[in-house]
């Protein structure tokens, strides 16, 4: 999505991060899909070390792991060109769909940011499941149920040795009812190219033995899959009750679709609760956040807002907004855009900076003192009563957010506007006595 950033002398700015954050061992940009947003990956540098890396967000897509590829390409050719790994990073950051320069503890940090599971990683994976093949699900259903104690009971061959002193590995016997489960999974979606299986731990049920639907997918697939790579993996998890809370989980979602999570504690019956209507919060601390596993949903029943992010922060919800800027100078004239999905607190701040930097310096011409300026201030305004409706962002994936900082009325610059509004009323009231 094309934007550009405002003015320097207009950009809001970021919080500071903490002592060792922002000033920590290494500096990393997030790194987004241009179409969709999804986080590809991080580039990381320690410039005193001399080391620049590349590192593939653990949960991406299937497209977006090979996305990641080209961008490790990238990271190598922009080192080779004799740059600084913090050189490397600013070159990176001017890239389409590149969070800026980010501070962090150390390299282990943004590993921990590489390995957060976010909700649209929930939402792909569940988009996998094939709901309208209703004999499937039956099929399911009916396979779990029909499995009985021989069944899980697997019996193994091989392992005898040859008269030519050969000794055969021993593999798995499964039964007609163990293959009939596994063809289920399969045939719902629930075994997915979409989940790097080798790249992640398999999921485990929670202490009440039930799996979040889409962890659930993520365990059938490292399931069945592994099975090709590692003899018994079926076995095992037919002995632990893991393909059992996979059925069972999977079951309940196809049943009960916009139920809550079945493994949230403490799920949220209002996603969208009403917020302040002029909410004015402290700026989030920057540094590694952890994502929470909010409740998931077929992305047809969450609003617009749930399923974007941040353009600054990667925080969530957001809603797509533009901001504008405008500046006139007798003859010349300035119009600047900033637009994207955005949360609450940066939405806020790009809409205070831009409306004081315009109510600053975008009258000194005629155009821009009777059509410009006044048009890029309503817009402006129009605009902001949509983030204003968010409510606070949950944890940002991109790095810290803007700093809102004070509201426009406590902004001295934005009173220059005042200059024009006295013209314009002495230029009436001039007017007017000299009809008199």
């Amino acid at each position: 999505m094309p934007s550009e950033a405002p003015d320097a002398d207009s950009a809001p700015e970021r919080p500071r991060i903490p002592a060792g954050t922002a000033t920590g061992a290494v500096r990393y940009v997030a790194v987004t899909a241009p179409d969709d947003g999804e986080i590809v990956g991080y580039a990381w540098a320690d410039d005193q070390a001399g080391d620049v890396e590349w590192i593939s967000r653990a949960a991406s897509s299937r497209r977006a792991y090979e996305l990641g590829t080209e961008w490790y390409r990238k990271v190598r050719e922009a080192r080779e060109r004799g740059l600084t790994p913090l050189g490397v990073l600013h070159l990176l950051s001017r890239e389409p769909g590149v969070g800026p320069v980010t501070g962090a503890a150390d390299a282990a940090a943004v590993e921990e940011l590489a390995r957060i599971v976010t909700p649209a990683d929930d939402r792909r994976l569940l988009a996998q499941l094939d709901r309208a093949d209703t004999e499937a699900w039956r099929e399911l259903a009916d396979a779990f149920d029909a499995l009985t104690g021989e069944d899980r009971d697997v019996q193994w061959g091989g392992g005898q040795k040859s008269p030519g002193g050969a000794i055969h590995v021993p593999f798995p016997k499964y039964s007609d009812g163990v293959h009939r489960a596994v063809g289920a999974l399969r045939r719902i979606g629930a075994v997915t190219p979409e989940h790097r299986w080798m790249d992640n731990p398999v999921p485990t049920p929670g202490p009440d033995g039930a799996l979040r639907p889409a962890d659930a997918v993520r365990a059938a697939t490292a399931v069945v899959r592994g099975e090709k790579f590692c003899d018994g993996i079926i076995d095992q998890a037919l002995n632990d009750g893991l393909l059992d809370a996979v059925a069972t989980s999977l079951r309940a979602w196809y049943a009960h679709p916009q139920d809550p999570d079945p493994a949230d504690p403490d799920p949220d019956p209002d996603p969208d609760p009403d917020p302040d209507p002029d909410p004015d919060p402290d700026p989030a601390p920057g540094g590694v956040a952890a994502a929470a596993h909010p409740a998931v949903a077929p992305p047809a029943e969450l609003p617009d807002r749930a399923l974007l992010m941040c353009r600054f922060c990667g925080g969530s919800p957001a809603v797509d907004v533009a901001f504008r800027a405008h500046r006139g100078l007798v003859l010349l004239l300035g119009f600047r855009r900033t637009d994207g999905p955005m949360c609450l607190t940066c939405g806020l701040a790009v809409y205070r900076a831009l409306t004081a930097h315009t109510l600053a310096w975008g009258w000194w011409s005629p155009l821009s003192l009777f059509l410009f300026a006044p048009l890029t201030l309503v817009r402006n305004v129009l605009a902001v009563r949509k983030v204003k409706r968010l409510p606070a962002p949950g944890p940002g994936t991109l790095g810290p957010r803007y700093d809102p900082g004070v509201p426009v009325r406590r902004r001295p610059r934005a009173y220059i506007a005042l200059i024009p509004v006295l013209w314009l009323l002495f230029l009436a009231v001039t007017g007017l006595s000299r009809g008199m």
